[in-house]
């Protein structure tokens, strides 16, 4: 049997995942900075609402609103467009990036584990939401002091966000090419994003690392950033 599959509706992409991500399924998209994490996450949600009608939240703990806004609309989202609609919405928790700490972002909102959840909740339910962005997802492991919370309460999150029904897209931070964090461990996805020098150059990279259940293609393949937003080229491997 067939895992149902969410498709990304961003050019190329799918053909790389073999059709899509699963649905319900959270699946981590790592990267250095640069590499373009959040425009494609954008473009996921964005081509959730266009391509399929399914409305998306991006809860973020990084831009504000209005940063994030500004900076996509470059890239061809009008995030403020389908926020009127009603098929978008962002949960925005970024207070915590000017005192330089995600932590106390979170005790500023007073919000621990069960209440960002609840929090989640509530906005999928407002508009019925079928995508999620998390971005990043790291600044929920400092909630917790050692490893073995953070993957026990990693595991609930994520088992938590698959009963929400919505299929989600979580951002990390590459710790190195190969080096896993405990997110990218426990996901039933890893997509991860490159930002390679080549002479004088810089060329991004996409690589499906994992994708439970689905037969995706290996590789890194090239992908640029337009002002149409995010395209992939999923029949030119990127040179070793």
């Amino acid at each position: 049997m067939e895992l149902p599959l969410t498709k990304t509706g961003i050019v190329g992409l799918d053909q790389l995942l073999g059709g899509g991500i699963p649905v319900g399924w959270s699946t981590i998209l790592s990267g250095e900075p640069g590499a373009g994490k959040t425009c494609l996450s954008v473009g996921f949600l964005v081509q959730g609402i266009k391509e399929y009608n399914e409305p998306g939240i991006f809860c973020s703990f990084n831009e504000s609103k209005k940063e994030l806004f500004l900076t996509q609309l470059a890239f061809g989202y009008d995030l403020q467009k389908y926020e009127a609609e009603k098929q978008f919405l962002l949960l925005d928790l970024s207070y915590g990036r000017a005192l330089g700490d995600g932590q106390l972002a979170l005790q500023q909102y007073k919000l621990d584990l069960p209440a960002l959840t609840k929090r989640l909740k509530e906005a999928i339910d407002s508009i019925n939401a079928k995508r999620l962005v998390i971005d990043p997802l790291t600044i929920i492991s400092l909630l917790f002091d050692d490893i073995r919370e953070i993957r026990y309460n990693m595991f609930r999150f994520f088992d938590v966000i698959r009963r929400f029904g919505v299929t989600s897209l979580a951002i990390a931070e590459t710790q190195g090419e190969d080096v896993y964090s405990v997110e990218e461990f426990l996901a039933a996805g890893i997509i991860r994003l490159y930002n390679e020098r080549s002479g004088a150059k810089r060329q991004r990279g996409i690589e499906i690392i994992k994708m439970r259940g689905v037969n995706h293609k290996r590789g890194i393949f090239p992908f640029s950033i337009t002002n149409q937003g995010i395209i992939v080229s999923p029949d030119v491997e990127m040179p070793s």
